[in-house]
C-alpha cells in the first residue's frame, strides 16, 4: 500500500484562509493605530515681526495754539488785523447828566484796531471781551455811543485797508473787576472768532 503524498504547504485550505483573515485584519484596523490623534488644543497663531520696518507710534493730537498775550501799547497782530490798547480808566457814569449810570463800575478800555489786510473789515464791540480768570464779561454796547463820539467807535464799523479804526470798548463790572490786576481783553478778528488774541490790561 502505497503512502499518501502531503499537499503543499500552499496548498492547504487553512493557510489561505489565515492569510485571508490577516489581512482583513491590517486592512481594517492598521490603518487606526498609525493615525496621530487628532490635537484638541486651538492652533496659536503665529505672530510674525518685520524687523525691517520702523515702530510707529500713535500721532499726538495736535495741542490748540495759545493765544499771544502782550501788554498796554504793545501791538497784538491777530490774521490781518493789529489790535493795541493805548490805556484803560474807570467811571460811574458816561455822557454826563444825559449819559448813562453804570450798574456797577465802568472800566474804559482805549484801542486802535488798524486792518493790515487786502479787504475791508468790520468790526464791533462785541469782538472785545474782558476776562478775569475763568469769569468773561461781555462789552456794553449801549454805554459805546456816549464814550464814542464825532461816529468812532467800534459798532459795526467798516475798516478799509491801510486804516486804523479808533475808539473805546466799556464794560459794566464789579469794581473790585475793574481795580483787579489780573485783566485780560481777549480780542478777535470776526463774528465767528476764529482768530483771538489777548491784551493784559494791567501796568
Amino acid at each position: 500500500m502505497s503512502e499518501k503524498k502531503k499537499k503543499p504547504f500552499y496548498k492547504r485550505w487553512w493557510v489561505w484562509l489565515l492569510a485571508v483573515i490577516i489581512v482583513g485584519a491590517i486592512a481594517s484596523g492598521g490603518g487606526e493605530d498609525s493615525a496621530e490623534p487628532a490635537s484638541t488644543e486651538p492652533k496659536k497663531e503665529e505672530t510674525k515681526t518685520d524687523a525691517g520696518k520702523k515702530e510707529t507710534t500713535k500721532k499726538e493730537e495736535p495741542k490748540q495754539e495759545e493765544k499771544k498775550l502782550v501788554g498796554i501799547g504793545q501791538p497784538l497782530k491777530v490774521g490781518d488785523v493789529v489790535f493795541t490798547v493805548h490805556g484803560t480808566s474807570t467811571a460811574n457814569n458816561v455822557g454826563g447828566e444825559f449819559g448813562q449810570k453804570a450798574q456797577g463800575t465802568y472800566l474804559i478800555v482805549d484801542v486802535a484796531v488798524k486792518n493790515e489786510g487786502k479787504k475791508a473789515i468790520t468790526t464791533d464791540s462785541s469782538f472785545f471781551k474782558l476776562k478775569v480768570g475763568d469769569t468773561e464779561y461781555e462789552a456794553d454796547a449801549t454805554a459805546d455811543p456816549f464814550v464814542n463820539q464825532n461816529g468812532s467807535g467800534f459798532f459795526l464799523q467798516q475798516v478799509n485797508p491801510g486804516i486804523e479804526n479808533k475808539g473805546k470798548i466799556v464794560f459794566d463790572v464789579p469794581a473790585d473787576v475793574a481795580n483787579s490786576k489780573d485783566l485780560i481783553l481777549n480780542v478777535q478778528t470776526g463774528f465767528f472768532g476764529t482768530e483771538q488774541g489777548q491784551i493784559k490790561l494791567s501796568k
